[in-house]
């Protein structure tokens, strides 16, 4: 089976680097303190109990607490120092650590996965750093350390999946904070893991599928018969099945892979007070609004809309989520918010809402949009219109600068959101 495989290997040498608990760690570095001895936890407690923790330090991650859960599931015993979120602050810390990765590789060396996370190729510079890839790894975090009190966790592999697993699966549990895994390493390492959700790529939803066909490990997939993965999951069996295998031809060089099209688009928030069925079609149509001017930037529709409404922890438990398939896809907000309302009607029961969450998928290119014969067609032209003008005076001046007038009443959340940076205070 490996001579099989060989002719799909690439030999690179691939460093992946995450910021350990970024948020949290830098908040600790701003106050001077250990991340790894002190309980502290990002989150704006003021929004309330429910409210998401952005990040949790390192200290509270070894004592088994997640990495996102909300306030009221938080230990009691615990001392907790609770910070408000400083996106503005993370966003310039991340850019000096990219200027450290840029003084070791060019920038079409350079893939900026999220703002902790990147992966740099240093198969062309190995005559400039000769010592181990390790020493090499060593050295870049020891610089991001040195310059910003930052903790960094790198997987060094022969290609970029390799480099990333060893990362997840291996380097954070090290006392050194690296691993480096090559081909050779993927049956006695890789194929062991379980749950399958361990490893990068495989969802909860994909773990159960699989689960049912009988695969509890890496292991079982990689043994399967690929064509049969293939029949049931589509091109994405195939995929996983060459992953589980290590395999993976991507490059950094290769700028589709730096900025990849997005499969869906989303937005949520934790509201400050209790909403009803009075007061949550403001909310609604504020989020599609936001969603609907990324669909038309990147000149998309969607076929599909996703609405969740959270309930108050106070007096009810759960929520509803359910999506609606589209016949015509859309990328108007009014258009997002009555579908959002049509999903409303037919599922709430009248609880008190804490928080919600729309998101888009069934992405198409915004082609000419097809006339309907029972529309307003020359209405709905002369609002893509408008807020196409919207859309570019919002990008040179704002987006506080033109909002719909609904914006002004009590219950609006839209004029403070656009002020902060990813939900979150700057």
């Amino acid at each position: 089976m490996n001579d099989e495989l060989e002719k799909y290997r690439i030999y690179r040498n691939i460093l992946v680097i995450d910021l350990k608990s970024f948020y949290a760690s830098v908040e600790c570095a701003e106050r001077g303190l250990d991340p790894f001895k002190t309980p502290l936890v990002v989150a704006d407690v003021e929004r309330g109990s429910g409210t998401i923790c952005l990040a949790v330090s390192p200290y509270l991650r070894e004592k088994g607490v997640p990495g996102r859960l909300r306030v009221f599931e938080l230990p009691k015993n615990e001392n907790i120092i609770f910070v408000k979120p400083h996106m503005r602050k993370y966003l310039e810390i991340s850019s000096k650590i990219v200027s450290i990765y840029l003084r070791y590789v060019s920038k079409d060396d350079l893939h900026i996965y999220s703002v902790d996370e990147c992966f740099l190729d240093i198969t062309d510079y190995r005559k400039l750093y000769p010592s181990s890839l390790k020493s090499i790894a060593k050295r870049i975090m020891d610089d991001i350390y040195n310059e910003t009190k930052i903790y960094s966790t790198c997987g060094i592999g022969q290609n970029m999946l390799l480099a990333k697993l060893a990362m997840d699966i291996e380097a954070k549990k090290n006392k050194s904070r690296i691993a480096e895994w090559n081909y050779e390493d993927v049956e006695s390492k890789l194929w062991p893991v379980h749950p399958l959700s361990k490893m990068w790529g495989i969802g909860r939803r994909l773990e159960v599928s699989l689960n049912n066909m009988g695969c509890k490990k890496i292991g079982d997939i990689a043994r399967m018969d690929v064509l049969k993965l293939k029949k049931k999951f589509g091109v994405i069996g195939e995929e996983l099945w060459y992953h589980t295998h290590g395999i993976d031809m991507s490059l950094i060089q290769d700028k589709s892979k730096v900025k990849p099209l997005s499969k869906s688009y989303g937005i949520g928030q934790v509201l400050f007070n209790d909403y009803d069925i009075n007061t949550i079609p403001q909310i609604i149509l504020e989020m599609s609004d936001e969603i609907s001017s990324r669909l038309r930037i990147n000149n998309q529709k969607c076929g599909v809309v996703h609405l969740t409404l959270r309930y108050s922890k106070d007096e009810y438990s759960g929520g509803i989520a359910h999506q609606m398939k589209l016949s015509n896809p859309i990328n108007l907000g009014q258009e997002i918010k009555e579908v959002c309302m049509n999903i409303v009607n037919k599922y709430y029961k009248g609880e008190k809402i804490r928080g919600v969450q729309i998101s888009v998928s069934g992405l198409v290119d915004s082609t000419e949009r097809q006339l309907e014969l029972f529309a307003d067609n020359e209405k709905i032209i002369k609002e893509k219109k408008l807020l196409d003008t919207m859309d570019l005076i919002k990008k040179r001046y704002g987006k506080n600068s033109v909002r719909r007038a609904s914006t002004e009443l009590e219950h609006s959340t839209a004029k403070l959101r656009n002020k902060e940076i990813g939900g979150h205070n700057e």
